[in-house]
């Protein structure tokens, strides 16, 4: 028929054009990639990984926060004093750790640390540092081991003061409960830290046994 254009091809069918090609390509492709995504199994979620050192790590932040109040109680009362260990104590190395019943509380003493005994027979565990830095051992020991060391000459001393109510101190040797009366201790070099993280309890009838007051400087 005149002016109509035909395409036709060799067998007498109608033959598409390329837009209609490309369409029928497209097409057929989509129903091939949705039967692959529809066999495909989906891949597992991958589990969350966390650090198991996050929430058991305790630093020593940790426990200058624990006895921030009580520090603040202390330091507002302004009765903090110097004084030095008078009277000799005996000490022996521990070779496996143990836990420790002292007056103030239970606590966890590692392996290599020293148990302090004190002429009353009060227990407390020490440092080697520590033990040798304010004391010096002498050449007498008891059968069982402890050996008695003297206050030494050159220690520094502790700092001092009367807690008028029952009281907790995080110490780093564990939980310590005191009575009203009883004295919270710092190390004398920690003078002018608020916050020390090395605080514990001392019993007010063994402090004034064996402490003694420092005179102060003019």
């Amino acid at each position: 028929m005149a002016g109509i254009r035909r395409t036709m091809s060799l067998t007498g069918f109608a033959m598409p054009n390329r837009a209609n090609l490309l369409a029928l390509l497209c097409v057929s492709l989509a129903v091939i990639c949705s039967a692959c995504n529809q066999n495909q199994e989906p891949s597992p979620k991958k589990p969350e990984v966390t650090s198991p050192n996050v929430a058991a790590s305790v630093s020593p932040q940790a426990t200058e926060s624990a006895n921030k109040a009580l520090l603040d109680e202390a330091n507002a009362a302004g009765r903090w004093f110097h004084a030095k260990k008078t009277r000799p104590i005996w000490a022996k190395r521990l070779e496996a750790a143990q836990t420790v019943k002292t007056l103030e509380g239970e606590e966890q003493v590692a392996a290599g640390h020293y148990l302090c005994k004190g002429e009353a027979g009060d227990i407390w565990p020490q440092t080697e540092k520590d033990l040798h830095k304010r004391y010096t051992a002498t050449d007498e020991v008891a059968a069982d081991g402890w050996r008695k060391y003297q206050p030494h000459p050159d220690a520094q001393g502790v700092l001092a003061t009367p807690i008028d109510h029952p009281f907790e101190v995080h110490a780093t040797w564990g939980q310590l409960t005191g009575k009203p009366g009883d004295f919270l201790v710092k190390n004398f070099q920690d003078r002018e830290t608020a916050y020390p993280t090395d605080v514990w309890i001392v019993d007010q009838t063994l402090f004034r046994q064996t402490y003694g007051t420092v005179p102060v400087s003019l």
